[in-house]
């Protein structure tokens, strides 16, 4: 936690930039520690590792200095990443702090790198099997994840919250021309992982187990499939949320008014949440042009949180329906 606050809050640095070389050198042995972490003996290396979809590839990278003595936030020591094919060794090379390996059934792959010191920033890498450098791309935030396509064709990076034009947004890069090719900010929220299906197409997964399709240039393509599901929340502050965005059909409404009614019926839902529950059911009331049953909601939520935001809205409501 600690760590993170520090990438989110810290001051901006600049510290170089290192690239991956080719080797040809097998490697004899190593041996994997859980599912999570690999130990390379030969290598005197411990870090962290992802496999291709078809496992023919490794990819492992450790975010700490050669000596072991400082990982994670730091202002020197960079780390090391390793590729393998079965057990040769393909490539190798350095990075400040590299996380988030990826790696496709071809041998590309891609890196995070969370850089040294404070500040929002980080470099978003992409390598062919080589080791030749495909992608290089600096951000004034924070980097989230990644991701790459199990053909290797294509990869994506998604950024954290920050002040301006690069915050929480997706990147995504084609890797045969090394380019990016579009960036926008996803309406359904950072995801936990990616896919690209089929060509102009890329899928968001959720921790939920939900996915949903945008074209690359940004279309929401399953928005309708989205918002039914969120409108089933039963998280207040998701039914909010959805009620920022575009007018929703009436019978989205409708379905948002059910989850509150059955949230508020929760024996240990939490009172402090109760004005904005109906903050939530009044909107979407009026919505529908149930002007009597919004008022009473705003009402009550008013009397319970003055600063809730709605006394204008009741006010009109009171002056329509006199």
């Amino acid at each position: 936690m600690i760590n993170l606050i520090r990438r989110l809050l810290g001051s901006q640095q600049t510290a170089p930039r290192r690239a991956a070389t080719r080797t040809d050198e097998p490697m004899m042995s190593f041996g994997a520690a859980g599912d999570r972490f690999v130990r390379i003996a030969s290598l005197d290396f411990f870090g962290q590792y992802r496999r291709s979809p078809d496992g023919r590839w490794l990819l492992a990278w450790r975010d700490g200095n050669d000596a072991g003595t400082h990982g994670g936030h730091r202002s020197s020591g960079p780390g090391r990443f390793y590729l393998f094919e079965g057990d040769r060794l393909a490539a190798q090379g350095r990075a400040e702090r590299p996380n988030d390996g990826q790696v496709a059934d071809n041998g590309s792959f891609v890196i995070n790198d969370w850089l040294f010191g404070d500040g929002l920033k980080g470099v978003f890498r992409a390598y062919r099997a080589d080791g030749t450098l495909l992608v290089e791309s600096s951000f004034t935030a924070n980097l989230l994840n990644n991701g790459i396509a199990d053909d290797g064709g294509m990869a994506v990076c998604q950024t954290c919250n920050a002040p301006g034009p690069d915050g929480s947004l997706l990147a995504i890069f084609d890797l045969a021309s090394g380019r990016e090719v579009a960036d926008w900010v996803p309406e359904s929220g950072w995801a936990q992982s990616y896919a690209f299906p089929e060509a102009g197409r890329i899928r968001l997964r959720y921790h939920d187990g939900q996915a949903y399709d945008y074209a690359i240039d940004g279309q929401f393509l399953d928005r309708d499939r989205w918002i039914d599901a969120q409108a089933r929340s039963d998280n207040v502050h998701v039914l909010h949320n959805l009620l920022r965005g575009s007018a929703l059909p009436p019978m989205m409404s409708g379905k948002i008014i059910a989850s509150v009614n059955a949230i508020l019926a929760e024996p240990e839902f939490a009172p402090a949440e109760r004005p904005l529950a109906l903050k939530v059911r009044g909107l979407c009331q009026e919505a529908l042009g149930n002007l009597a049953s919004a008022l009473s909601d705003y009402e009550e939520a008013i009397a319970l949180d003055p600063k809730i935001g709605l006394k204008r809205k009741a006010a009109e409501l009171r002056r329509r329906l006199a």
